[in-house]
């Protein structure tokens, strides 16, 4: 009795943009494989299918592993557990930060409690976007107001001392 075990060691955190905009989009894995098949990567690389499921199993549980650090971005800077490029850094940053525009105007207005936590199933449906996600840019929109609401000056560039965001973004 053998199990079959797949490993890979790596000096540098590698992030395949494709597969972590879909992480981000809320994207389940079989989801996401089902998209990158969609889109050819199959045909383009050569790789079986399964091949292309491994890979994105292995990216989701790192992302899965950087998102308590990407809630506090500067701990991501100073960790060591993960040799990230200050690129990669930067993208693995604004890519979480990011939120659509919809979702962002539902949520406006609204008291960003728990009881509104649990009707963003509602948001989702509206503006066509995975439940997943409003989770992520309603958390997100709440931590950066928590942090920042008590802080004295600008409050764009608190946010991006803090979270380490572009200026558009911050904005």
């Amino acid at each position: 009795m053998f199990a079959e075990v797949d490993v890979f060691i790596s000096n540098y955190t590698l992030v395949d943009p494709e597969v972590y905009q879909l992480w981000v989009d809320g994207c389940s894995s079989c989801d996401a494989v089902q998209i990158l098949h969609q889109r050819g990567v199959t045909q383009q690389t050569g790789a079986s299918l399964e091949l292309v499921a491994s890979d994105v199993l292995d990216h989701y549980r790192t992302y899965s592993l950087l998102e308590r650090l990407l809630h506090n971005p500067p701990k991501l800077e100073e960790q060591l557990a993960f040799q990230i490029e200050p690129q990669t850094r930067k993208l693995l940053i604004e890519k979480y930060y990011e939120f659509d525009n919809a979702v962002i105007r539902e949520l406006l207005g609204k008291k960003l409690s728990s009881r509104h936590r649990k009707d963003l199933d509602e948001v989702g449906e509206k503006t066509g976007i995975l439940l997943k996600s409003c989770r992520r840019q309603f958390d997100n929109v709440k931590r950066v107001f928590k942090v920042v609401e008590e802080m004295q000056g600008s409050v764009v560039q608190n946010i991006r001392n803090n979270f380490l965001l572009s200026e558009d973004l911050a904005k």
